[in-house]
């Protein structure tokens, strides 16, 4: 059994908290069309949780049959979150604590996040957290996102490690069947402002990334 080399961290709802603004961003945008976010299924906004950016405006642009371009929605939906995200997006409970701990401890830290690299350099700029990663893969670099294993095995490469070596920090549904498909290793940290989801793949479930410590990596190993 491999020992653990490299924390993987999650951005959206796992290190910043987002899912607030997103809404906000859809509702806006939405109503720009005369639409209605709240229209939307329950089942259907939980599926939004750890997917692109891109897929999740696919099928809003489809479910309400927008006639205008998906590349003109598309812009304008991160224009409008890119502003709301620069003003209002805060860090989650223990965030910095938990990125010192683990460079302290000597581990590499990587950013695997379905977020777009713009999005990306906003959260690294504003929160002053570039310093603490040694690889960063975002929405744009990947052809597929989560569930799909490819942004944990892009993200693994490019630390110099095996999946089986690298801890993966999440919080959605989708993340973790990524992590465990690309053979990580994974604990759960589910944010209280999104709706319930099954989280039963993970190895730990925790409530807040405050509550991570080397003894928890230890004992996953």
């Amino acid at each position: 059994m491999c020992m653990m080399k490299g924390i993987i961290y999650d951005m959206d709802d796992l290190l910043v908290d987002s899912d607030p603004l997103h809404k906000e961003a859809w509702k806006k945008l939405l109503a720009e069309y005369r639409k209605d976010y709240s229209d939307l299924p329950e089942d259907v906004i939980a599926g939004f949780l750890g997917m692109r950016v891109i897929d999740g405006a696919r099928k809003i642009h489809s479910f309400f049959s927008i006639q205008e371009d998906f590349d003109m929605f598309y812009q304008k939906r991160m224009g409008i979150f890119l502003d709301i995200a620069k003003e209002k997006l805060k860090l989650m409970p223990g965030a910095k604590e938990s990125l010192g701990l683990f460079r302290r401890s000597g581990f590499k830290i990587a950013l695997a996040t379905s977020g777009t690299n713009e999005y990306i350099d906003i959260v690294l700029d504003k929160f002053r957290l570039r310093e603490y990663f040694d690889a960063i893969v975002s929405g744009d670099d990947v052809k597929k996102g989560k569930p799909n294993p490819e942004p944990y095995l892009v993200t693994a490469k490019r630390l110099g490690m095996k999946p089986d070596e690298c801890l993966v920090l999440e919080d959605s549904e989708k993340g973790i069947e990524s992590a465990k498909a690309a053979g990580c290793r994974c604990i759960a940290i589910p944010s209280p402002n999104t709706l319930p989801q099954d989280r039963s793949r993970a190895d730990m479930v925790v409530r807040s990334l405050n509550e991570i410590t080397l003894e928890m990596v230890k004992k996953i190993e």
